[in-house]
């Protein structure tokens, strides 16, 4: 069985999609990353087509929005070679879609086109997940595989999305991520490197590292090897969870100021608590605190780039659809616009059967 492989040290690429010149620089550079991670021609060629039709649509239903775009990494089983794909999460704060079956048949149009934009990205992609509210805008996922790939589904008890941008201005974002797994589960982390830019870069990625090398330890000895890792940097907030798939339990620890909530299947939902301290400089010892973790839990994790007032019930069945478009949504709605931001929403892969 094939895995997702955590790919959290490759920047997610954003473009912003308000006037036609911009979709020609939007197929050139998603190509370039299509080629430089092996895509043929031919499945370059798909990229091509999925990205220029998304950044249409945008453009002739809403005026304006986004392209988030990252690659993708599928490890082989009893090999060491891995996949690549690309995935685009296409955002807008539209008028939405009133008949989301209707869209996808060619000819149906209400821009005065020709309609055949969301039938061409449904056939050139090889997974695609769309929610849409009328008044709510339109959230797309697609992702592309190369041409050997095209039947890989990724596999394993969990699933993840992420939206991971730095603030305007810079290049490098200052919050990083991490996703490991373990005999004994699966663990997360989202860190907020202090400030922006490249020190801020430096040391999220240095917690993220120390995630990689200690993910068998638990939440706690984790934070604490992150904090004795980080005292030459500028430091972090840090939020580490584990889900226990043996136990049914999620296990946090946190430090500073990113969020994490547990959010289950009846509405529910417990906010973890995470102290106060900088890890690197300031911190106490971590504290462990556990929530029940089913097969109908969903993990929302995220840096203080978002808002902390948002609730995925004002989407009505989006809670249903893939955790990147998740992250997406919320990204798109509750982001303070001055701060780097990363979103990380996670559950057991079960949920989408169970559903």
């Amino acid at each position: 069985m094939e895995a997702l492989v955590n790919d959290s040290t490759t920047a997610q690429q954003q473009f912003l999609v308000a006037d036609t010149s911009q979709i020609a620089h939007v197929r050139r550079s998603v190509g370039d990353l299509a080629r430089g991670l092996g895509f043929a021609e031919t499945a370059a060629g798909r990229v091509a087509i999925v990205v220029t039709e998304c950044a249409t649509n945008i453009l002739k239903h809403a005026g304006h929005g986004e392209l988030l775009v990252r690659r993708l990494a599928l490890a082989q089983p009893h090999s060491t070679q891995v996949r690549f794909g690309i995935e685009i999460l296409a955002l807008d704060k539209g008028p939405g879609i009133h008949d989301l079956h209707a869209c996808f048949e060619d000819g149906y149009t209400t821009a005065g086109s020709a309609g055949s934009g969301m039938g061409a990205i449904q056939r050139q992609s090889d997974e695609l997940d769309i929610w849409s509210q009328p008044g709510h805008g339109v959230a797309m996922r697609a992702v592309l595989w190369g041409d050997d790939a095209r039947s890989a589904q990724p596999a394993g008890l969990f699933e993840y999305g992420v939206v991971n941008l730095p603030v305007a201005g810079e290049t490098l974002c200052g919050d990083a991520w991490g996703v490991a797994s373990t005999d004994e589960g699966v663990i997360i982390m989202v860190a907020d490197g202090l400030g922006h830019g490249p020190q801020a870069n430096a040391a999220s990625m240095a917690a993220v590292r120390t995630l990689n090398s200690y993910a068998r330890l638990p939440v706690v000895e984790i934070m604490d090897r992150a904090h004795d890792a980080l005292r030459s940097t500028r430091g972090a907030a840090i939020g580490i969870a584990r889900f226990d798939g043996v136990g049914g339990k999620l296990h946090f620890a946190g430090v500073g100021n990113v969020s994490a909530i547990v959010k289950q299947n009846d509405g529910t939902q417990r906010q973890m608590m995470s102290h106060n301290g900088i890890v690197g400089h300031n911190m106490r010892r971590a504290q462990e605190v556990d929530a029940p973790w089913s097969a109908h839990s969903q993990l929302v994790m995220h840096s203080d780039g978002l808002l902390t007032r948002w609730d995925i019930d004002h989407y009505p069945g989006l809670a249903l659809h893939h955790p990147s478009l998740i992250a997406g949504v919320l990204y798109r709605d509750c982001t303070r616009g001055r701060d780097d931001v990363t979103v990380l929403v996670a559950r057991s892969r079960a949920r989408a059967a169970l559903s």
